[in-house]
């Protein structure tokens, strides 16, 4: 395994020639991360700087466009931190995001209002705030969108709040559509390219006809497992509140996602003022149609009900010598089959996290199916 070292324009400056460590974590519905331990060299220290480009070369199979381009995951540096122990051992650590992270450089201006499937709003952002079809201002230099296979999907009323956070916007539409997404590199062509797509279904009684992967312990294919399920989040029935027209009123309107009645019903609410009944379009100002407007609001508490089902959480700690190869028999996004015997435990789950530790010149791969359990901060945003 191999780090390579760019600055922002994608010029080389050279790989890391010593390291301790590499915990480099990719996610399906959101930002990655990376961290780094290394000693402190001269070659090292000029090239761990905040702001450079972190591109791991590693053997595993890559994006490859139609005209044969590479195209890999990277990261920035956003954090160093040098330090020196008792023993006079220096060491520098770094830190950072996949680039990805890019697009909360941007807010959605102008507003879109628009009836379309997620893929399709997904792209128009990108495009709009900092792509082709940006101010240039505004526009990632050496950026591009990179080919899509065709995504389905059905079509939603959407309005986003105004000056909406770009990159909270794409995540919340891509975890809605069930799509991933990020920033890759292409080191030859030195390009950037936004990357939108959706995991295969490789489960054990897929219809697509793709060979089945299936993690189990009595395979030999997992070396540790870990299993959480919660209802604590539980939600079925969504109220949603949206903004006062010019009389003072509040449309309300409701999302029933199961059907549920008495001890099986669970109701929670949804503030959805932050979507306005007004837009600008050029100078004029647009009221958009009270049916309009409640679909829209429909559209954000069908949204919202995603969060609140049932939390289903399998982590397992891969063996890398094992019948399964990451990037090979699977990739993250996957939809795939956990499987354990002894805790009559089978699901069929997404990949949506995938951590590769590197240490002392070993490998160990941890990969996430289903959903993480809700954090507080995003229990605090629920309620507030």
């Amino acid at each position: 395994m191999e780090l390579r070292i760019f600055d922002k324009t994608i010029e080389p400056l050279g790989a890391i020639d010593e390291l301790a460590s590499l915990l480099w974590h990719i996610k399906y519905f959101d930002v990655g991360t990376f961290s780094l331990l290394a000693p402190i060299t001269d070659n090292n220290s000029k090239l761990l700087v905040e702001g450079n480009i972190i591109v791991k070369h590693d053997g595993k199979r890559e994006v490859t466009d139609a005209a044969g381009g590479v195209w890999r995951r990277a990261a920035q540096i956003t954090y160093v931190h040098i330090t020196k122990d008792e023993n006079g051992l220096e060491q520098i650590e770094a830190q950072g995001f996949m680039l990805g992270w890019w697009l909360n450089k941007r807010c959605i201006y102008p507003q879109i209002v628009a009836t379309a499937a997620n893929p399709w709003l997904i792209n128009t952002m990108v495009k709009k705030n900092c792509g082709s079809e940006a101010g240039a201002k505004r526009r990632f230099p050496q950026f591009i969108i990179l080919e899509q296979e065709t995504m389905s999907g059905s079509n939603v009323e959407y309005a986003n709040e105004v000056c909406a956070n770009l990159g909270q916007e794409v995540k919340a539409r891509a975890q809605a559509g069930k799509l991933g997404y990020d920033i890759l590199i292409n080191e030859r062509a030195k390009q950037y390219g936004f990357y939108l797509y959706k995991g295969k279904d490789l489960t054990a009684k897929n219809s697509a006809g793709n060979t089945p992967c299936i993690f189990s312990r009595d395979f030999d294919n997992v070396n540790e497992q870990e299993y959480t399920a919660s209802i604590e989040n539980c939600g079925n029935f969504i109220y949603v509140q949206g903004a006062a027209d010019d009389n003072g009123s509040q449309p309300m309107t409701t999302v029933d996602g199961e059907n549920a009645t008495g001890l099986d019903l669970t109701e929670v609410f949804c503030d959805a003022t932050d979507i306005a009944r007004k837009y600008q379009s050029g100078e004029t100002e647009i009221t958009i149609p009270l049916d309009t407007y409640i679909l829209m609001l429909k559209t954000r508490g069908s949204a919202e009900l995603e969060s609140y089902g049932k939390t289903i959480n399998f982590v397992s700690t891969i063996n890398t010598n094992s019948n399964l190869k990451f990037k090979v028999d699977f990739d993250l996004g996957d939809r795939i089959t956990c499987k354990e015997e002894k805790w009559g435990i089978q699901i069929d789950a997404r990949i949506t996290e995938v951590t590769e530790t590197y240490q002392k010149g070993a490998e160990e791969i941890e990969a996430t199916f289903g959903d993480s359990l809700p954090t507080l901060v995003d229990k605090i945003r629920k309620v507030r």
